[in-house]
Protein backbone atom coordinates (compact mmCIF):
# COMPACT_ATOMS: atom_id res chain seq x y z
CA UNK A 1 0.00 0.00 0.00
CA UNK A 2 1.57 3.13 -0.53
CA UNK A 3 2.14 5.80 1.73
CA UNK A 4 -0.18 8.45 0.71
CA UNK A 5 -3.05 5.92 1.19
CA UNK A 6 -1.73 4.81 4.57
CA UNK A 7 -1.83 7.86 5.47
CA UNK A 8 -5.37 8.41 4.22
CA UNK A 9 -6.77 5.65 5.86
CA UNK A 10 -5.35 6.34 8.98
CA UNK A 11 -6.15 9.89 9.24
CA UNK A 12 -9.96 8.54 8.38
CA UNK A 13 -9.39 6.16 10.66
CA UNK A 14 -9.05 8.51 13.69
CA UNK A 15 -11.21 10.79 12.46
CA UNK A 16 -14.36 8.10 12.58
CA UNK A 17 -13.48 7.48 16.20
CA UNK A 18 -13.53 10.98 17.62
CA UNK A 19 -17.03 11.15 15.73
CA UNK A 20 -17.83 7.78 17.26
CA UNK A 21 -16.43 9.17 20.97
CA UNK A 22 -17.97 12.66 20.27
CA UNK A 23 -21.57 10.68 19.29
CA UNK A 24 -21.33 8.59 22.41
CA UNK A 25 -20.50 11.83 24.77
CA UNK A 26 -23.90 13.12 23.13
CA UNK A 27 -25.38 10.52 23.43
CA UNK A 28 -24.71 9.92 26.94
CA UNK A 29 -25.70 13.83 27.45
CA UNK A 30 -29.07 13.34 26.02
CA UNK A 31 -29.75 10.20 28.50
CA UNK A 32 -28.78 12.13 31.55
CA UNK A 33 -31.14 14.55 30.49
CA UNK A 34 -34.16 12.74 30.20
CA UNK A 35 -34.44 12.21 33.62
CA UNK A 36 -37.55 13.22 34.60
CA UNK A 37 -38.10 16.54 36.74
CA UNK A 38 -40.70 16.10 39.48
CA UNK A 39 -42.60 19.78 39.30
CA UNK A 40 -45.14 18.26 41.94
CA UNK A 41 -46.67 15.93 44.26
CA UNK A 42 -50.32 16.44 44.56
CA UNK A 43 -52.27 13.86 47.29
CA UNK A 44 -55.03 11.61 45.38
CA UNK A 45 -56.01 8.83 48.21
CA UNK A 46 -53.52 7.52 50.94
CA UNK A 47 -51.78 5.16 48.52
CA UNK A 48 -51.61 7.44 45.75
CA UNK A 49 -50.73 10.70 44.54
CA UNK A 50 -50.74 13.17 41.04
CA UNK A 51 -47.42 13.24 39.73
CA UNK A 52 -46.61 15.90 37.26
CA UNK A 53 -43.20 15.56 36.10
CA UNK A 54 -41.30 17.31 32.84
CA UNK A 55 -39.05 15.50 30.57
CA UNK A 56 -36.85 15.86 27.52
CA UNK A 57 -37.05 13.26 24.64
CA UNK A 58 -35.00 13.96 21.61
CA UNK A 59 -34.97 17.93 22.01
CA UNK A 60 -38.17 17.89 23.08
CA UNK A 61 -39.85 19.10 26.52
CA UNK A 62 -42.74 17.01 27.91
CA UNK A 63 -45.14 16.95 31.07
CA UNK A 64 -46.88 13.98 32.15
CA UNK A 65 -49.55 14.18 34.49
CA UNK A 66 -50.13 10.40 36.37
CA UNK A 67 -51.30 8.77 38.93
CA UNK A 68 -48.40 6.78 40.95
CA UNK A 69 -49.15 4.26 43.69
CA UNK A 70 -47.48 2.82 46.48
CA UNK A 71 -45.77 -0.69 46.10
CA UNK A 72 -47.45 -3.31 48.31
CA UNK A 73 -44.44 -4.92 49.14
CA UNK A 74 -42.35 -1.15 50.10
CA UNK A 75 -44.90 1.72 50.94
CA UNK A 76 -42.06 4.47 50.39
CA UNK A 77 -41.87 3.17 46.75
CA UNK A 78 -44.21 5.01 44.14
CA UNK A 79 -45.05 3.26 40.62
CA UNK A 80 -46.33 4.68 37.27
CA UNK A 81 -49.77 3.54 36.98
CA UNK A 82 -51.95 3.71 33.04
CA UNK A 83 -53.72 6.38 34.23
CA UNK A 84 -52.31 9.70 32.84
CA UNK A 85 -51.35 12.01 30.19
CA UNK A 86 -47.90 13.28 28.76
CA UNK A 87 -48.22 16.17 26.49
CA UNK A 88 -45.62 18.46 24.60
CA UNK A 89 -44.62 21.83 26.59
CA UNK A 90 -46.53 24.02 24.13
CA UNK A 91 -49.64 22.76 25.12
CA UNK A 92 -48.97 23.70 29.05
CA UNK A 93 -50.95 26.99 28.54
CA UNK A 94 -53.99 25.48 27.18
CA UNK A 95 -54.39 22.86 29.38
CA UNK A 96 -53.56 24.95 32.09
CA UNK A 97 -56.22 27.36 31.17
CA UNK A 98 -58.83 24.17 30.10
CA UNK A 99 -58.62 23.03 33.83
CA UNK A 100 -59.02 26.53 35.01
CA UNK A 101 -62.29 26.68 32.63
CA UNK A 102 -63.39 23.02 33.71
CA UNK A 103 -62.70 24.32 37.58
CA UNK A 104 -65.64 27.06 36.85
CA UNK A 105 -67.84 25.53 34.32
CA UNK A 106 -71.39 24.96 36.11
CA UNK A 107 -72.03 21.74 37.79
CA UNK A 108 -72.69 18.40 35.78
CA UNK A 109 -76.25 17.06 36.35
CA UNK A 110 -76.17 13.32 36.75
CA UNK A 111 -79.97 11.55 35.51
CA UNK A 112 -81.28 9.53 38.00
CA UNK A 113 -79.97 5.43 37.06
CA UNK A 114 -76.87 6.79 35.15
CA UNK A 115 -73.68 6.15 36.66
CA UNK A 116 -71.63 9.09 35.33
CA UNK A 117 -72.55 11.75 32.88
CA UNK A 118 -69.99 14.16 31.57
CA UNK A 119 -69.42 17.37 29.39
CA UNK A 120 -66.75 18.71 27.07
CA UNK A 121 -65.03 21.89 28.55
CA UNK A 122 -63.10 22.29 25.82
CA UNK A 123 -60.95 20.37 23.01
CA UNK A 124 -57.16 21.53 22.66
CA UNK A 125 -56.05 20.31 18.56
CA UNK A 126 -52.90 18.71 19.35
CA UNK A 127 -52.15 17.73 15.41
CA UNK A 128 -54.76 17.03 12.37
CA UNK A 129 -55.70 14.17 13.82
CA UNK A 130 -55.63 14.02 17.71
CA UNK A 131 -56.89 16.21 20.38
CA UNK A 132 -56.67 16.72 24.13
CA UNK A 133 -60.43 16.57 25.29
CA UNK A 134 -61.09 18.51 28.61
CA UNK A 135 -64.42 17.49 30.22
CA UNK A 136 -66.20 17.67 33.86
CA UNK A 137 -68.51 15.15 35.02
CA UNK A 138 -70.28 13.69 37.81
CA UNK A 139 -70.20 10.14 39.23
CA UNK A 140 -71.94 8.37 42.07
CA UNK A 141 -69.65 10.09 44.48
CA UNK A 142 -67.69 13.02 43.33
CA UNK A 143 -67.15 15.38 40.69
CA UNK A 144 -64.27 15.24 38.84
CA UNK A 145 -62.30 16.81 35.68
CA UNK A 146 -61.15 14.61 33.15
CA UNK A 147 -57.89 15.10 30.63
CA UNK A 148 -57.66 12.47 27.71
CA UNK A 149 -56.22 12.26 24.38
CA UNK A 150 -58.60 11.77 21.29
CA UNK A 151 -58.20 10.77 17.24
CA UNK A 152 -59.56 11.02 14.61
CA UNK A 153 -61.39 8.93 12.33
CA UNK A 154 -63.92 9.18 9.55
CA UNK A 155 -64.61 12.61 11.39
CA UNK A 156 -65.42 11.61 14.81
CA UNK A 157 -63.20 11.90 18.11
CA UNK A 158 -62.58 8.53 20.00
CA UNK A 159 -60.56 8.49 23.19
CA UNK A 160 -56.88 6.88 22.75
CA UNK A 161 -56.17 3.43 24.28
CA UNK A 162 -53.96 5.43 27.20
CA UNK A 163 -55.93 5.85 30.19
CA UNK A 164 -56.35 9.66 30.54
CA UNK A 165 -56.64 11.45 33.94
CA UNK A 166 -59.41 11.69 36.04
CA UNK A 167 -59.20 14.38 38.83
CA UNK A 168 -61.56 15.34 41.54
CA UNK A 169 -62.37 18.90 42.22
CA UNK A 170 -60.57 18.93 45.60
CA UNK A 171 -57.48 18.27 44.06
CA UNK A 172 -58.03 20.49 40.52
CA UNK A 173 -56.26 23.52 42.41
CA UNK A 174 -52.98 21.80 43.24
CA UNK A 175 -52.60 20.23 40.17
CA UNK A 176 -53.43 23.74 38.10
CA UNK A 177 -50.56 24.79 40.31
CA UNK A 178 -48.33 22.36 39.45
CA UNK A 179 -48.37 22.67 35.95
CA UNK A 180 -47.59 26.89 36.20
CA UNK A 181 -43.72 27.18 35.01
CA UNK A 182 -41.98 27.54 38.13
CA UNK A 183 -39.47 29.71 36.61
CA UNK A 184 -38.68 31.81 33.34
CA UNK A 185 -36.76 28.95 31.98
CA UNK A 186 -40.08 26.39 31.90
CA UNK A 187 -41.89 29.12 30.92
CA UNK A 188 -43.80 27.70 27.30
Amino acid sequence: MGQKKEEFLTKFISKTKKEKNNMETQTAAQNEQSEAVILADVPRSENDIYRISQKDYKGNRYLDLRIFFRAKDDKAKLVPSAKGVCFAEKFREPVIAGLIKARTAPQVVRPEGVSVASVTVCDIPASETEIFRISKGCGQKATFIDIRKFYSKDGSYFPSKRKGVSIPESALEDVILGLMPSSPAHAA
